[in-house]
């Protein structure tokens, strides 16, 4: 019997306040490049290329974005785009796009992913994502794919796994225990000392069914409001519709509201070297743009600069310069979290509006 098409989901509607000043209302996260080269987003479009080609391919960013994404995307995938009316995270983002897939094949298995994360090699990670689709194809669970921790990161989720299940694809697979959301670097580092805990990539892999069925269970009113703009999506009539109903939804994630209660899921261990490019402290590790100051008595400085800026620094020690036309940012790198708070207060002061 043939095997059913997947879904290929790319959640691109991210802020990236925490990579201010670099990324700003007209230069969304996922059209920053971090090589000099290709998008984030089109890097992500060439990792999933075989499931792009393949299946049923989505691009979901908001109305904030839509414009500069779809300058940034070829001719030939902009008619991808499902373009939300406001940020509410990805809960909604997610409830979007299976209710517009479910109108083609709610039994096709669909992969969701984040289109600002950094992933070598990449026949690794396609490896590790179709273990995932075959997991969900034959479990009919929500499967995630999740990687070993280096080091306690209070940005990110973690997975915890319970009893072994299949190998698959030369992949080790573990039921779903529970997730924990950014935990405190302490509470990261007695996660990673407990054992069979991972890092969560953000990326869900699941039959269409399988994730309105989730949502409908722990987020009743997204699957209520949402899943009617499924038989709407590219037609007259959805802007407006899909703007009155996102008014009525509150911010929810789906790590938060979904997974957080979710029992008997899936994780795949992945095998590949991995970034969630969201701040600085993981951008500085990755970007070949990323130059070294001019040291007085000072030692690990990261430098971000639009154009030849020499910076120098005396008496610093581990600090990121990110310089632009408009802003200059100094922060300590272990404070790369809390840029945030600075975007937080450029919106609070209408002097400043022309900053963010």
């Amino acid at each position: 019997m043939m095997r059913r098409a997947v879904g290929c989901v790319i959640m691109a509607g991210g802020r990236g306040a925490r990579l201010w000043p670099m990324v700003h209302s007209e230069m969304p996260k996922v059209c920053a490049t971090i090589h000099g080269t290709r998008t984030l987003l089109d890097e992500t479009l060439q990792r999933v290329a075989p499931l792009w080609r393949g299946g049923h391919g989505l691009i979901v960013t908001t109305q904030a974005f839509a414009r500069p994404i779809r300058r940034s995307l070829p001719a030939a995938v902009r008619r991808c785009l499902l373009v939300e009316p406001q940020p509410r995270n990805t809960a909604a983002c997610i409830a979007l796009a299976a209710s517009v897939l479910a109108e083609r094949d709610p039994q096709m298995v669909m992969v969701v992913l984040p289109a600002d994360h950094w992933m070598k090699p990449a026949s690794a990670f396609r490896r590790s994502l179709q273990a995932a689709v075959d997991a969900a194809r034959a479990g009919g669970r929500i499967v995630t794919i999740g990687l070993k921790p280096a080091r306690p990161h209070p940005g990110l989720g973690y997975l915890c796994a319970g009893g072994a299940r299949e190998i698959r694809r030369g992949c080790r697979t573990f039921e779903l225990a529970r997730v924990v959301e950014k935990p405190s670097e302490d509470a990261a580092g007695a996660l990673i000392r407990q054992g069979r805990t991972y890092w969560n990539t953000g990326i869900f892999v699941g039959r269409v069914q399988t994730f309105l069925d989730v949502i409908a269970r722990w987020l009743p009113e997204h699957a209520r409001l949402i899943r009617p703009l499924g038989r709407l999506a590219g037609r007259p009539g959805f802007a407006r519709e899909a703007a009155r109903i996102y008014r009525r939804l509150p911010s929810v994630s789906f790590d938060h509201g979904v997974m957080a209660h979710l029992r008997g899921g899936d994780i795949v261990e992945g095998k590949f070297a991995w970034e969630d490019l969201g701040s600085w402290d993981s951008w500085i590790r990755i970007s070949r743009h990323v130059k070294p100051a001019l040291e007085v008595a000072s030692r690990n400085v990261h430098v971000m600069t639009t154009n030849g800026h020499l910076v120098a620094t005396v008496g610093l020690d581990d600090v990121v310069v990110v310089q632009t036309a408009d802003a200059t940012l100094v922060c300590r790198t272990k404070d790369a979290q809390a840029v945030y708070d600075v975007v937080a207060h450029l919106e609070r002061d209408p002097r400043l509006a022309r900053y963010l």
